[in-house]
C-alpha cells in the first residue's frame, strides 16, 4: 500500500485555524505556503455561514493601500492544481463552533473516494524550543500504519474537529493519516516557522512528496534566535527551558520521544475535555 493517491485521486491537506488545531499557526501556515508555491490556483469559498458563533471566531476588517475596508468572514477555502504530477486540494479556514456535523459532511463532499487525506494540526506541549519539535503520525488503518511505519490511533476520549474528520475519513474508506507538531507551551502568541518546518519534513516522511519552501530555514533559524532572546530575558522561563531540554536529552531514542508527545497529545485532548 502507497499513502499517494490511486487513479485520479488527489493529495488532500486539510488544516484550520483555531485554538484547538493550530498551535503557533504551524498548520495552518503550511497549507497557505503549498497554495503558493505550488501555484494552486483552482479555488473556490464554501458556503459556510451558521457554523461560526462569531464571538469566538470574530470577523476581520482588511485595508488595502488605500486604507479602504473590507471584511474578512470566518469560512473555509479549497484550493487545486497539481505538483509533480500528483493532483492537490488543500481544504483551509476557521475552526467551526456550531453543527459539527453538518460540517463534516460539508468538507468530506470535498474529498473523492480515491484521494488521500492528509489532517494537520499543532498543539502546544511541554518542549523546548531549542530542539527538533516532535510530530505525531498515526492513522486509523492499522494497514496503512504498518505500510508507513506509524502508530494506529489509539485515542479515546474528547475530540477535535480534525479528529472527527479522521475517524470519518475511516469509515468511508479513505486513506488518512493525522500529523501534529507539538510547540513550546511557554511561546503560545508566537507564530513558529520552526513547527512548520516540522510539519513539512513528517508530510515528505509520510507522503513521499518534496516541499520545497526555502525561505522556511532560514525563518526557522530567525525563530529560535528571538526565542533565545525572550527566554534569556526571564529567568524562570530559563530555568523551564533547562529542565525540558534535561528531560529531552535523557531520552535518547526517537521512538521514545515520539511516545513522549504522543502522551502529551493526549493530554491535551483530554484537557479540552474538562475545559468545556
Amino acid at each position: 500500500m502507497t499513502f499517494l493517491p490511486s487513479g485520479h485521486g488527489a493529495l488532500v491537506f486539510i488544516a484550520f485555524e483555531g485554538q484547538d488545531a493550530d498551535a503557533s499557526e504551524a498548520a495552518s501556515s503550511l497549507v497557505k505556503d503549498l497554495i503558493d508555491a505550488w501555484a494552486l490556483d483552482d479555488s473556490e469559498i464554501l458556503d459556510t455561514d451558521g457554523f461560526y458563533e462569531f464571538r469566538f471566531s470574530e470577523p476581520e476588517i482588511e485595508r488595502d493601500e488605500t486604507g479602504r475596508a473590507t471584511i474578512a468572514w470566518p469560512g473555509v477555502e479549497v484550493h487545486r492544481g497539481e505538483h509533480a504530477g500528483t493532483p492537490v486540494t488543500v481544504i483551509h479556514g476557521h475552526e467551526p463552533g456550531l453543527k459539527w456535523r453538518e460540517f463534516l459532511s460539508l468538507i468530506l463532499a470535498e474529498v473523492g473516494e480515491d484521494d488521500s487525506v492528509v489532517l494537520l494540526g499543532g498543539l502546544h506541549a511541554e518542549v523546548p524550543h531549542t530542539r527538533p519539535f516532535p510530530v505525531v503520525a498515526n492513522t486509523e488503518d492499522p494497514e496503512l500504519a504498518a505500510e508507513l511505519g506509524i502508530e494506529i490511533n489509539s485515542y479515546s476520549g474528547p475530540i477535535g474537529i480534525l479528529g472527527l474528520l479522521g475517524v470519518a475519513c475511516s469509515w468511508r474508506g479513505l486513506k488518512s493519516i493525522n500529523l501534529w507538531v507539538g510547540v513550546p507551551d511557554y511561546l503560545s502568541d508566537s507564530p513558529s516557522p520552526k513547527a512548520e518546518l516540522a510539519l513539512v519534513r513528517a508530510v515528505e516522511r509520510t507522503t513521499g512528496v518534496e516541499i520545497d519552501i526555502p525561505i522556511l530555514e532560514e525563518e526557522s533559524r530567525a525563530w529560535e534566535l528571538g526565542a533565545d532572546e525572550v527566554v534569556s530575558a526571564n529567568p524562570q522561563l530559563s530555568d523551564l527551558v533547562k529542565e525540558l531540554e534535561e528531560r529531552i536529552d535523557a531520552t535518547e531514542l526517537p521512538e521514545a520521544s515520539g511516545e513522549a508527545i504522543a502522551a502529551e497529545f493526549e493530554r491535551y485532548l483530554r484537557g479540552r475535555g474538562r475545559d468545556r
